[in-house]
């Protein structure tokens, strides 16, 4: 194989191991995503109120 060749060959191995870091990082950064809204939705959903007369006044009475 000629050098010119051989320079070619590398050339576009080099182009293909950046062209799938570069789709595993956006995968990467899509499913972090995914899960920092998947918490944001969570922490945004408040619980249920406490029932009638309960957790709204403490009697520290004995």
């Amino acid at each position: 194989m000629s050098s010119l060749a051989a320079a070619a060959t590398q050339m576009m191995g080099s182009a293909v191991n950046q062209q799938v870091g570069t789709a595993v990082l956006r995968q990467q950064f899509a499913s972090q995503r995914a899960v920092a809204d998947l918490v944001a939705q969570t922490a945004a959903s408040a619980a249920p109120p406490a029932p009638a007369g309960q957790g709204q006044v403490v009697d520290r009475r004995v």
